[in-house]
């Protein structure tokens, strides 16, 4: 099976859509983390395994996580809508081509 350029651009955008979520993603957490750590306490009073900073981690992480799912999320919905409207414009093609063809015969 040869790739044709269409599936080759498709694979492509897919990575490069990917590569975008992960580096979205990334930068969130960090982000968050940044900004987070400074609320807590510089020594926990209580010593358990959910300390502030562990859990300022995991809230980052998951934030990460939902900010490149979000980029994939929007990147998929504008593929949707750029298909719609190339299905819309063809489908205007045609009807004004049978239309200007039916013009000239009849």
């Amino acid at each position: 099976m040869t790739r044709t350029p269409s599936r080759t651009r498709g694979r492509w955008h897919l990575v490069s859509s990917l590569g975008a979520a992960v580096v979205v993603g990334a930068t969130v957490a960090v982000v968050a983390r940044a900004f987070a750590r400074g609320s807590c306490p510089e020594v926990d009073l209580l010593r358990v395994v959910s300390s502030c900073r562990a859990l300022v981690g995991s809230l980052a992480v998951r934030m990460g996580v939902v900010a490149g799912v979000a980029v994939l999320l929007m990147e998929l919905v504008a593929a949707g809508l750029r298909r719609t409207a190339e299905a819309i414009e063809e489908e205007r093609r045609t009807a004004a081509s049978e239309r200007s063809v039916g013009r000239v015969t009849g």
